[in-house]
Parts: structure tokens; sequence; C-alpha cells
């Protein structure tokens, strides 16, 4: 009962968190000298750790990085994170992903996620789309640790780590992704 009890302490927090950001559309990290460290850190950290990781990238049209995604559920819950594009080396956008679902789930979990566009026309569709749906389509393809990218036809690959919390486990959900500072597309 007790770890119960910890466990939803634990899920009304995030809830709460993520509810309180959805709202206001804006997360800790905002655009600017912190996020920007965290983006790099993490793309860093992701291609030390995944050898696919490091050769996906290197002819990337676009690497699109959310150094920290929080999802937190206690019947209904949501998703949501900050990140940044990267270009030929450089920053060239600020990203909001976000989801909201609903059913018998308890939880928090966070995790950092990395999607890398291979063509430039899979990047064009994030750059030009005001709501880019990750999970939803069948271009975007999670790559495990063992995983062979050669082998893969997708156009966006999507690396999942450091996933810590109550919800831990290797999973691509289906979120909305939108230019930060852009409203939120409205069908959600």
């Amino acid at each position: 009962m007790k770890h119960f009890s910890l466990r939803l302490s634990a899920a009304l927090t995030g809830l709460t968190l993520i509810t309180g950001l959805g709202a206001s559309q804006t997360l800790a990290q905002t655009p600017g000298q912190p996020l920007n460290e965290a983006v790099v850190s993490t793309l860093h950290d992701c291609q030390a750790r995944f050898s696919q990781c490091q050769s996906a990238t290197q002819n990337a049209a676009g690497i699109l990085v959310f150094p920290s995604v929080v999802k937190a559920d206690l019947i209904i819950g949501g998703s949501g994170g900050k990140g940044a594009l990267i270009e030929h080396g450089k920053i060239t956008g600020y990203y909001s992903l976000g989801a909201a679902s609903a059913g018998l789930q308890v939880g928090v979990q966070n995790a950092s996620q990395v999607y890398v566009f291979k063509t430039q026309s899979a990047l064009n569709e994030l750059k030009q789309s005001q709501d880019w749906n990750v999970g939803a389509t069948s271009n975007v393809t999670l790559m495990a640790a063992d995983a062979n990218a050669r082998a893969s036809t997708a156009s966006v690959y999507a690396f999942v780590f450091d996933t810590k919390g109550l919800h831990a486990g290797l999973s691509l959900d289906v979120f909305d992704v939108w230019k930060t500072g852009g409203a939120r597309p409205s069908n959600h």
C-alpha cells in the first residue's frame, strides 16, 4: 500500500506539472542557452551510446532533439517537452512536443528523444507543417540499441533513451510537434 501511495503521489505531482505546462504552453526550458546546451549534450550522448545514431546523424538533413520529454498519467495524462532543430551543425529552430491521453493509467516518466531526418523531403514536412505527428506515421522508425539502421526504409529515425520513471520502457507514443512560439494545433 505504501508503494501505491508513493506512485500515486508521484503521478499526481507529474500530472500537475504537465497539466500546468500544457495550459501555459511554456516549459521550464525556453529557447536560449540552457536549452541549447541540453540539446547539444543530448545529441552527443545519443551519438556516444548508439553507433546507429552516430552514423545516421553524419549525413542527416536535420536532427530534432528533445532533451527531456515528461509523461505523467493519472487516468487523464499528458506528455510534453521542448527541443531544437539542428541543421548543418547549427540550431535553426525551436519545437514543442505534446500529447494528451486518457484511460486506466498511472505513472510518471522522463526520457530523451532524438529524431534524425534522413532526407530533405522528410525535414521539409516537419518545417512546413503546423502539426507534425510522431508515431502516427510509418515514416518514423524507433531505433533500439541493437537495430540495424541500414535495413530501415523510414525517412526519420527516432532514438528514445534515458527512460526513467514508473512508465519506464522503450516506446514511441503519438506526439504532436509544432514550432515553439506558434499556437498548438487546435485539433488537440
